[in-house]
């Protein structure tokens, strides 16, 4: 399990002006003014998980107002949900150029896709003191604490996430990683259903409360969420393996065979 938890980062930072209704005798709005609106609008998409559309909008509000930091952080954001590392990182760069208070977030990142956890741990520490609005901080230093096998304070991040913004999926989904890791079985299973309601096209979700059944040695709805993490993700060895297991559990010799045969065929 530990190898799900992907640097998923998760939260639409909310740092943009707030753009008013226009009335049609007043003139056209500045370009600036229009960024802002193009900002909200991301904010919206990435909320409805539109991402392709919150991309597109947030691109926008850096055309018409380069200078815009957040709409940077923001796009970077989408960008790392949709497992684009390179541009995400990019973005976060280009933010940090723009406002010195995102610097120590950009390292931190860098250094959580390069596997320095105890280093990507101070960046992301350093970020929270000097700017606690950037939420993803949290979920990051969360996961780089996971990675080190700290479950107690990955947790502790993930739940400072969760209560600064409790419709956003990636925290309930590394602290479902987390609670499994410490055969809670239970509360993961209860993290990667929130997880699901809220982005049922995530495929993690239902791998993670999948491997949470199966582990209760409830085999049916095991296979039943490996099914969809497998539909959402066909190209997921891990997926057959572990769905695999569980009808080998089962005594479903022949459809765990299947599954195996898939996965090795996967990862040649």
């Amino acid at each position: 399990m530990k190898n799900l938890l992907f640097s998923l980062l998760f939260v639409a930072l909310l740092l943009g002006c707030k753009s008013t209704p226009e009335e049609t005798s007043q003139p056209e709005p500045a370009p600036v003014e229009e960024a802002s609106a193009n900002f909200e609008r991301g904010i919206s998409y990435y909320e409805s998980y539109d991402f392709h559309q919150a991309i597109s909008e947030y691109t926008e509000a850096i055309r018409k107002d380069p200078a815009m930091a957040s709409a940077h952080i923001n796009r970077g954001n989408v960008h790392s949900g949709r497992l684009e590392h390179e541009k995400a990182l990019a973005d976060y760069l280009a933010g940090a150029r723009l406002d010195g208070s995102y610097d120590h977030y950009a390292r931190g990142y860098f250094l959580l896709m390069a596997k320095e956890y105890r280093a990507a741990i101070e960046e992301f520490t350093q970020a929270i003191l000097r700017n606690n609005n950037i939420v993803a901080a949290y979920n990051d230093r969360g996961m780089a604490y996971a990675h080190l096998g700290n479950y107690d304070m990955a947790i502790a991040d993930y739940n400072e996430a969760i209560a600064r913004n409790p419709n956003s999926v990636f925290p309930f989904n590394n602290r479902g990683n987390a609670f499994y890791m410490q055969a809670n079985y239970d509360s993961a299973i209860e993290d990667f259903s929130r997880a699901i309601q809220l982005f049922p096209e995530m495929a993690l979700p239902y791998s993670g409360r999948g491997m949470s059944h199966f582990k209760k040695k409830d085999y049916d709805p095991a296979i039943e969420d490996l099914t969809k993490a497998i539909a959402l993700r066909p190209g997921e060895a891990s997926f057959y393996t572990s769905r695999g297991n569980a009808y080998s559990a089962k005594g479903e010799r022949s459809l765990a065979a299947d599954d195996f045969a898939t996965a090795r065929n996967l990862r040649n």
